[in-house]
C-alpha cells in the first residue's frame, strides 16, 4: 500500500498539452483570429488546468488497489466509445470538465456551425438528435450578414418572411403577433431572450447566438402560434481570458456606432463581462434617425471549487429612439386626374347632394379632396364591379408633389412618417440564473427575470390630398404608450436515470409570471391640440372662433401665421391638413399630440405553468425518444385603470360597485371592466412527441408531432353580463314596454335573454389551437463538413378569436349603433353593445424546408437554406359566406406574406496564403417568390392588385486584419442591396436601398 498518482493525472496533463497546442495553432495559423474558436479553446484550456490542479492535489491519496507489475498493461476498456454530447459532463474524458445540463457548448462548433441548442428542449442537446427542425445563427453569421433586427433574422431564416414596417409598429400585448412577419406561414409571438418572453426592443448588440425552432415549442415556452420560436442567447462572462473588442462603424447615411465587448477574469471562479453599444444614425429619407444606447454588464461566479454550482447575474439597460419612413407612393394617378377634371360617370354615382349642387364638379372635388376611399367607391359603382383593386402600381420610396415653380416632381427622400414621429423605447432587464449539479443524477436551474419595458411613440402619416399639392400631415395622428413590468420565475429539474440499457432524462419545471401591462388610452377625441401652431392667436378674417381663455399666451404671437400659395392665412388645422411641401416647412406631429394622458388602462394577470419532458437514448444511443406536456393557467384580476392620477384610480373590481365608483366619474366602461374575461381563470395545454434514429453515425431521420394553443376567453356575444338587464330595460322603456328585434316582438328581459342564448351569444370561447406534424433527415457528413436538416411538415392553426364585423353591423345586430331602439342619451344609444366573435377560422400550411452549413475546408463556410410552401390557405372562415365575390377572392388566395419559394445563400472565404493572407470575402443572396399583401379588394391578388416579394437581393462583405504597434485590427466593409433594388417584404413599403457600413475593430 503506497501513494501513487492516479491515471487521471497523466490523462489531464496530456489534455492540457493538447488544448494548449490547439490554442497556439488557432491563433497563429491563418493570420486572422477566429474569435469564437479562440474563446472556446481558451475556456477549455483553463478548465482543464483547473481540473489538473485538483487532480494533482489528490495524487498522494492511498488506495487498496495493488500496483501493477512492471510491464503489465492496464486493463482494456470494452464497449463502444461514448457519444460526444452535452449533458452533465463532456465525454471527451472522465471528470475533465463539468458542464450544466443546460449548456450548449461543444468542441465541434466554429464559425457559422453550431451543433447544439437548448431552445427546443430547454436542455442542451445535439441538434442532430432533436426530432425538430432547429437552426442557429452564430455570432460570426450575425456579424457577416449585418443582422440588426428581428426583420433581418427572418430574412435569413429558411421558411421566414420579414416585414419591413415592423420597426414603427406598436408592440400591443403578449398574445398578439408583432408585425406581419411569418415563419412556416404563421405569424410569430414567441420572441424570447434567454428563453424568457421579450416584450419589445430585440437588441442584438449583446447577442451571442440566435436559436430558431421551426414549428411549435410551446411545451417549454408557452402559448403561441405554430410557426415557431425565436430565442436570443446573450453573451456571458468567460472564466478564461478571451479577446476584448472595440468596434467603430460609419455608414453612407452619415452615422456613427460604437460597440464594446470586454471580459475580465477576476479569479479562477469568477468573471465579469460588459457589452455595450452607442449609435447615432441617419437614414435614406428626410428626418429619419436612429439613436441607441445599451449596456449589459454580467457576472459569473462559481461559489465552490468543484464547479457544481454556477451563478450568473445580468443587467441590460437600453434606450433608443428612431423615426423610419412608414409608407410608400402607391397612389393611383387617376385619383389626381379625376380631381382636376371630375368625370360625369363619377358625379352620376355620387350622393344626391353632390349631383344637385350648383356646381357639381366643385362639389365632387370637395367629396374626394381628402378621401381616396370616396373616389374608389364611386369608381367601383360606376364600373358596376366592387372587386376592382385600388392599388396596382409598383410603389416607390419617395413621393410626388408640386414644387414652388408649379412643376410636378418626384422627391426620393420624402419621409411619409411625420418629422415629429418617433418611437421611444426604454428597457431594463435584470436576470439571475443559478445552475446546480448536486448529484450525478440531478441538475437544476432557477431563473429570475425582471423586466421593465416602456414603449412610447408619436405616430402620424403624411397622406396626399387629391389636388396634387398638399398633404394631410397628421393622418391617423396620435400617440401611444405601452408599459409592461414583469416578474418571471422559472425552475427546471433534470433527473438522469439509466436502466436496462436506456439512458433517461426527465425534465420537469414550472413558471410563475406576474406582470402589469398598461397603455395610454386613446386621446383622439381631444386632439390634435393647436395651441402652439402659428395662426392660433390670429384674429383676422376667416379665423375660427378660439375657445374663450385660450386665445392669449401659449407663446404664439398674433402675427405668426402661415400662408397658402394664394397668400391666404391658414388656420392651425389647415397648417397640418393642407401642408404644401413645395412651399411650407413640414409641421411636426409632437406639437399637437400629447404624449402623457390622463387615461392609463391595463390588466394584471398571473400566469402559472408546469411541464414535464422525457428524453431517452437506447440501442447504443442510436435511437432518441422525446415527449413532453405543458399545462398553463392565466388568472385575470379585472381592469387596472388610472382615470386621472392621483385623484381617480378605480379598483380592478369597480364595475361591481358602481354606486361608489360611478363610471361617468371614474371614466371606465362597465361593458369592458365587467366582461367575464377580465376576471376569469383560463387554462390550456400543449404536448409533443418525437423520435430520432441514426441510420449511420452521420445520418439520422426523425419524426415529430407537436400541439400548441393560445388562450381565448369571454363569450361569443361579448356583451356586459353585469349590465345586460339594464340595457334590455332601456330598450323596453323607449318602446313603451316592447320592441322589435329581428322580427320578434320582445316584451321582457327574460325573453330577450332566451333569444340571445339561442343565437349563441352566451357560448364560451374555446382556446385557439395549433399543430405541426413533421418528418425529416439530418446529416453531419464527413466530419461535420456538411451539417444539414431536410424536413417535410404540415401546420394548422384554428379557433382564432376574431371580431365578426358582419355580425356586429347594425343590419345584423340591431342593438349595435342603434338610434331607434334606445332614447338619445340613455343606456345603449348609438354604441356597440354586442361584440360578436368568431372562432371557426382554419389556416393550413404544407411544405418542405432545408438548412445546410457547408464547410469543405477550414477557411470556407457557406449557409444555404430555403423552403417550398406549396399550400398556404384558409380552409374555413364562418364570417364569409361561400360563393360571394369576397369569399372567392379570400379563400382562393394564399395567406398574407407567405412566399411559395424561399432561398438564401451566405458564404465566406478567407485567404490563408500569399500577400492577402487573412483577407475574407463574402457574397450573400436572398430570393423570395411573390407574396400576397392583403386579401382585400383594395389589394385584390386575383385582379392584378399590388403584390410583394418576387425579388433577388445581393449583399457583400470584405474584411482584412492588420496590425499597428502590436495591436490587432480588422476592417470590414459590408454593402447591402448591391443593385439598389426596390422590393417589398410583407407589405407595400419598399425595403432599404443600397447602403454600406465600414467598421474597424480593435482586438486586445
Amino acid at each position: 500500500m503506497k501513494p501513487h498518482p492516479r491515471p487521471n493525472v497523466d490523462r489531464a496533463r496530456k489534455l492540457v498539452a493538447i488544448s494548449l497546442a490547439a490554442l497556439m495553432t488557432a491563433t497563429s495559423a491563418s493570420g486572422q483570429t477566429d474569435s469564437e474558436t479562440i474563446r472556446r479553446l481558451q475556456e477549455e484550456n483553463a478548465a482543464l488546468k483547473r481540473r489538473l490542479a485538483e487532480v494533482e492535489r489528490n495524487t498522494t491519496t492511498t488506495t487498496t488497489t495493488a500496483t501493477p507489475a512492471p510491464g503489465t498493461a492496464p486493463a482494456a476498456t470494452t464497449g463502444p466509445a461514448p457519444r460526444t454530447t452535452t449533458g452533465p459532463s463532456l465525454t471527451t474524458d472522465e471528470g475533465v470538465l463539468t458542464l450544466s445540463a443546460f449548456e450548449v457548448k461543444t468542441e465541434k462548433d466554429y464559425g457559422y456551425l453550431k451543433t447544439n441548442a437548448a431552445t427546443a428542449t430547454r436542455i442542451g442537446m445535439e441538434i442532430q438528435h432533436v426530432p425538430m427542425n432547429i437552426s442557429v445563427m452564430s455570432e460570426d453569421f450575425i456579424r457577416d450578414t449585418g443582422i440588426e433586427s428581428i426583420t433581418d433574422v427572418m430574412r435569413f431564416t429558411s421558411s421566414g418572411s420579414p416585414d419591413s414596417r415592423f420597426a414603427m409598429r406598436r408592440p400591443a400585448n403578449e398574445a398578439t403577433p408583432q408585425g406581419n412577419f411569418t415563419m412556416r406561414g404563421f405569424t410569430i409571438n414567441a420572441l424570447m431572450r434567454n428563453s424568457v418572453f421579450r416584450y419589445t426592443s430585440y437588441n442584438l448588440d449583446n447577442v451571442e447566438r440566435v436559436e430558431i425552432v421551426k414549428g411549435p415549442a410551446a411545451v417549454f415556452f408557452g402559448q403561441g402560434y405554430p410557426g415557431g420560436v425565436i430565442n436570443y442567447i446573450t453573451k456571458k462572462p468567460s472564466l478564461s481570458k478571451i479577446p476584448s473588442t472595440f468596434e467603430y462603424s460609419v455608414d453612407n447615411n452619415r452615422g456613427d456606432r460604437v460597440r464594446v465587448d470586454h471580459n475580465v477574469v477576476l479569479n479562477d471562479r469568477a468573471a465579469f463581462r460588459v457589452v455595450g453599444a452607442w449609435s447615432d444614425l441617419t437614414g435614406d429619407q428626410a428626418f429619419e434617425f436612429r439613436k441607441n444606447f445599451n449596456i449589459t454588464p454580467s457576472l459569473t461566479v462559481l461559489p465552490f471549487a468543484n464547479g457544481k454550482v454556477k451563478l450568473n447575474l445580468e443587467l441590460e439597460h437600453l434606450r433608443e429612439s428612431f423615426n423610419e419612413s412608414d409608407f410608400a407612393w402607391i397612389m393611383p394617378d387617376q385619383w389626381f386626374a379625376d380631381y382636376a377634371n371630375p368625370p360625369a360617370s363619377l358625379i352620376a354615382v355620387a350622393p344626391v347632394a353632390v349631383r344637385n349642387a350648383a356646381n357639381p364638379a366643385e362639389a365632387y372635388r370637395a367629396r374626394i379632396f381628402n378621401s381616396l376611399g370616396n373616389w374608389n367607391n364611386d369608381r367601383r359603382a360606376a364600373a358596376g364591379d366592387p372587386t376592382l383593386p385600388l392599388y396596382t402600381r409598383a410603389p416607390r420610396r419617395g413621393a410626388y408633389y408640386t414644387n414652388a415653380s408649379g412643376q410636378r416632381i418626384y422627391d426620393e427622400s420624402f419621409n411619409w412618417s411625420n418629422r415629429g414621429n418617433r418611437v421611444m423605447n426604454e428597457l431594463t432587464t435584470v436576470q439571475a440564473t443559478l445552475d446546480a449539479s448536486p448529484f450525478e443524477w440531478l441538475d437544476a436551474r432557477y431563473t429570475f427575470t425582471k423586466e421593465d419595458a416602456d414603449f412610447d411613440n408619436y405616430e402620424a402619416l403624411l397622406y396626399p390630398n387629391a389636388d396634387g399639392r398638399t398633404f394631410n400631415a397628421i393622418n391617423g395622428g396620435n400617440t401611444s404608450g405601452y408599459y409592461r413590468n414583469s416578474d418571471h420565475h422559472q425552475l427546471d429539474l433534470v433527473f438522469k436515470v439509466e436502466a436496462f440499457g436506456v439512458k433517461n432524462k426527465f425534465l420537469t419545471g414550472g413558471v410563475y409570471n406576474k406582470y402589469v401591462q398598461q397603455y395610454n388610452g386613446n386621446a383622439a377625441n381631444t386632439t390634435p391640440l393647436y395651441w402652439q401652431v402659428p395662426g392660433y392667436n390670429y384674429g383676422g378674417p376667416g379665423q375660427p372662433q378660439i375657445p374663450g381663455g385660450l386665445h392669449e399666451g401659449w407663446n404664439v404671437p398674433s402675427n405668426q401665421v402661415i400662408l397658402d400659395r394664394a397668400g391666404n392665412v391658414m388656420t392651425p388645422a389647415q397648417v397640418y391638413t393642407q401642408y404644401d411641401p413645395g412651399i411650407h416647412v413640414q409641421p411636426t406631429s409632437d406639437k399637437v399630440f400629447p404624449l402623457d394622458r390622463n387615461l392609463l388602462d391595463g390588466y394584471k394577470p398571473d400566469l402559472e405553468a408546469w411541464y414535464v419532458n422525457w428524453q431517452a437514448q437506447l440501442l447504443d444511443d442510436r435511437l432518441t425518444l422525446l415527449a413532453g406536456y405543458r399545462k398553463e393557467t392565466s388568472k385575470a384580476t379585472g381592469q387596472h385603470l388610472v382615470a386621472n392620477f392621483p385623484w381617480f384610480i378605480p379598483p380592478p373590481n369597480a364595475t361591481f360597485n358602481q354606486g361608489q365608483f360611478p363610471p361617468n366619474v371614474y371614466n371606465y366602461s362597465p361593458s369592458y371592466a365587467g366582461d367575464p374575461e377580465n376576471f376569469e381563470t383560463n387554462s390550456g395545454d400543449s404536448w409533443m412527441a418525437g423520435l430520432s434514429y441514426d441510420i449511420t453515425k452521420d445520418i439520422s431521420v426523425y419524426a415529430t408531432f407537436s400541439k400548441t394553443f393560445k388562450l381565448n376567453s369571454g363569450i361569443a356575444g361579448g356583451y356586459d353580463r353585469l349590465n345586460i338587464d339594464n340595457l334590455i330595460q332601456s330598450a323596453l322603456n323607449h318602446g313603451g314596454g316592447s320592441f322589435n328585434y329581428l322580427g320578434q316582438n320582445v316584451t321582457s328581459i327574460a325573453q330577450f335573454k332566451q333569444i340571445m342564448a339561442s343565437r349563441g351569444a352566451d357560448a364560451e370561447l374555446d382556446n385557439e389551437e395549433g399543430s405541426n406534424i413533421e418528418v425529416g433527415v439530418k446529416t453531419a457528413l464527413w466530419d461535420s463538413k456538411v451539417v444539414s436538416t431536410f424536413s417535410l411538415f404540415r401546420g394548422e392553426r384554428k379557433n382564432q378569436k376574431l371580431d365578426d364585423s358582419n355580425a356586429q353591423a347594425n343590419a345584423q345586430e340591431p342593438f349595435n349603433s342603434s338610434t331607434t331602439l334606445f332614447a338619445p342619451g340613455t343606456l345603449g344609444y348609438n354604441t356597440r353593445n354586442f361584440r360578436w366573435r368568431s372562432l371557426g377560422v382554419v389556416n393550413e400550411i404544407e411544405g418542405a424546408e432545408f438548412d445546410i452549413v457547408w464547410s469543405p475546408i477550414r477557411n470556407y463556410q457557406a449557409v444555404i437554406n430555403g423552403a417550398w410552401l406549396w399550400k398556404a390557405e384558409t380552409t374555413d372562415d364562418p364570417r364569409y359566406a361561400r360563393g360571394t365575390a369576397f369569399a372567392n377572392m379570400y379563400f382562393g388566395s394564399r395567406i398574407e406574406n407567405v412566399p411559395e419559394y424561399r432561398l438564401n445563400l451566405v458564404n465566406r472565404y478567407t485567404f490563408t496564403e500569399t500577400m492577402v493572407r487573412g483577407l475574407s470575402l463574402g457574397l450573400n443572396m436572398r430570393y423570395s417568390s411573390e407574396t400576397v399583401i392583403s386579401r382585400s379588394f383594395d389589394f385584390n391578388p386575383q385582379r392584378g392588385g399590388l403584390m410583394a416579394g418576387d425579388f433577388v437581393v445581393f449583399d457583400a462583405n470584405i474584411s482584412y486584419p492588420w496590425k499597428v504597434f502590436g495591436y490587432q485590427f480588422s476592417t470590414a466593409l459590408r454593402v447591402f442591396n448591391i443593385a439598389d433594388k426596390e422590393y417589398l417584404e410583407g407589405n407595400y413599403v419598399p425595403s432599404e436601398g443600397r447602403n454600406w457600413i465600414l467598421s474597424t475593430t480593435l482586438t486586445f
